[in-house]
């Protein structure tokens, strides 16, 4: 070899030397750049923050947990918390076990599992998995049907509570014993259960509501039906947050043995189903998939009950997975909040700065609320005060203009009180009795008097033109 050949020979191979140091340099780097001191002191400010009673929160790799923290009223992160549609995707994997073993086909039409179902021959396995079917949001498995357009994402809890009566028709077990069987022994998720017995055995958090901003301890109101609008497979599933970080790992980790790379490729990615929002996303089966404005795609679900919330997220790219439960569900304010916490920890991991949540947040957003409801409340408790003065209008004013005021004021106006929750939130009061028990209160209260203040004005005004005619 000649000297120049040699010193290129050299040069060469210090520069792919280089390469690979500066690679792992890199690499290295960016795994340390994430401060979890800082993690633990930003979570710390928003628990007060918020209000939040209790937060578990744990931060896992393929192999290890990188960080776990308990704040508030929860001891440590082998506490259950009731986890709302986070559920779903353990339903999700139910149904792609059974698939793999040839059980299930997620082209297949519902009827050839549950010849009774309602619409069975027009919706698959597949519909039913990214809410594609046409179902209603608030149906149950006594009243569904479809009634949107098939292909479009409409979420309903109803598309899971009916996977589970198909795992349950395929696997010969009840949804409880195939999930516990199948998911949570072979994940050893010793503080994961389907059932309120043994998720209360498993040292399950008490739970809170909120009311005008005060939170209330409230106990957690599990299904006594099948035909619940929330049931197990849909959203009563409980867990800690350490077993939900060793749940991420499994997919993670191509599925281990509990499902396959291709099914959880095909439960992220195969048949989404694109979602205008506020952050346009990708549902696909029991996963959403955020991309913009993210750096790095994030796939991610949440989940609410009555009594608290949770959120799942996985960072295919930086092999990262976190899981976040809180025991509060305040649906205005703490639970806004709550979105923004976990993605202010997304933002964190992904080394951008966070959601910050101001120190008189909760109170200026509970004040905003509270005066909304007090003049609605106002409006309808003042006829009531005023009945002396109106039964002294009566000789004043013409009977036309009494009749055109109760009518108004009486019959219209409380009807439109009524609609304020189903209007604008889309939104049955069944469902604000449960979650926003306090607009509930105001809203059923102020009919309530004003219907009952229209009777007494007119049994008055009735009164009054009896005595005038026989005058």
């Amino acid at each position: 070899m000649t000297k120049g050949k040699f010193l290129s020979t050299v040069m060469i191979v210090a520069v792919i030397l280089s390469i690979i140091i500066c690679s792992s340099l890199s690499v290295g780097a960016a795994t340390n750049q994430i401060d979890y001191d800082t993690v633990d002191e930003y979570l710390q400010s928003c628990v007060e923050n918020a209000h939040i009673p209790a937060l578990s929160i744990t931060i896992v790799d393929k192999d290890n947990v990188l960080f776990s923290g308990c704040y508030g009223e929860c001891d440590d992160c082998d506490t259950p918390f009731v986890l709302g549609s986070v559920s779903k995707s353990f339903t999700a994997v139910c149904v792609m076990q059974l698939a793999e073993q040839g059980k299930i086909n997620l082209g297949e039409k519902i009827s050839a599992y549950l010849p009774n179902a309602a619409d069975g021959d027009r919706i698959t396995i597949s519909q039913l998995l990214n809410h594609t079917g046409g179902l209603g949001e608030h149906q149950t498995l006594e009243n569904y049907h479809i009634i949107n357009k098939q292909g479009e994402h409409h979420y309903a809890n109803v598309n899971y509570s009916l996977l589970g009566k198909i795992i349950e028709k395929v696997s010969g077990l009840s949804y409880e014993e195939y999930v516990t069987k199948n998911i949570f022994e072979p994940l050893n998720l010793s503080h994961t259960a389907a059932t309120q017995k043994e998720s209360v055995n498993n040292g399950l958090i008490n739970g809170y509501t909120d009311y005008w901003g005060f939170q209330l301890k409230r106990s957690h109101k599990y299904p006594t039906s099948e035909n619940a609008w929330i049931t197990a497979p849909a959203g009563y599933l409980s867990s800690s947050t350490n077993d939900l970080g060793r749940y991420l790992q499994m997919y993670l980790n191509g599925g281990e043995d509990i499902i396959s790379k291709q099914s959880i490729d095909k439960m992220f990615y195969g048949d989404t189903v694109y979602v205008e929002d506020d952050v346009p996303f990708w549902y696909g089966y029991g996963w959403a998939t955020v991309k913009e404005p993210l750096s790095e795609p994030v796939l991610r679900h949440s989940g609410l009950v009555e009594t608290g919330t949770s959120c799942v997220f996985i960072m295919p790219e930086s092999e990262i997975g976190v899981a976040i439960t809180t025991n509060v569900n305040d649906y205005f304010v703490t639970n806004e909040m709550m979105d923004r916490l976990g993605w202010g920890v997304i933002l964190m991991l992904l080394g951008e700065s966070p959601n910050e949540i101001a120190d008189n947040e909760y109170m200026l957003n509970h004040l905003r609320i509270d005066l909304i409801m007090l003049v609605v409340f106002a409006i309808a408790i003042l006829p009531l005060c005023f009945l002396p003065r109106y039964q002294k209008s009566l000789k004043k004013h013409k009977t036309i203009r009494k009749v055109f005021s109760l009518v108004i004021y009486h019959l219209i106006l409380p009807i439109l009180i009524l609609l304020i929750v189903p209007v604008s939130f889309q939104t049955p009061l069944w469902v604000a009795e449960a979650f926003v028990p306090d607009v509930f209160i105001i809203v059923v209260l102020s009919t309530t008097l004003l219907f009952a203040t229209g009777i007494v004005k007119t049994i008055m005004l009735i009164s009054y033109l009896t005595k005038a005619k026989k005058i």
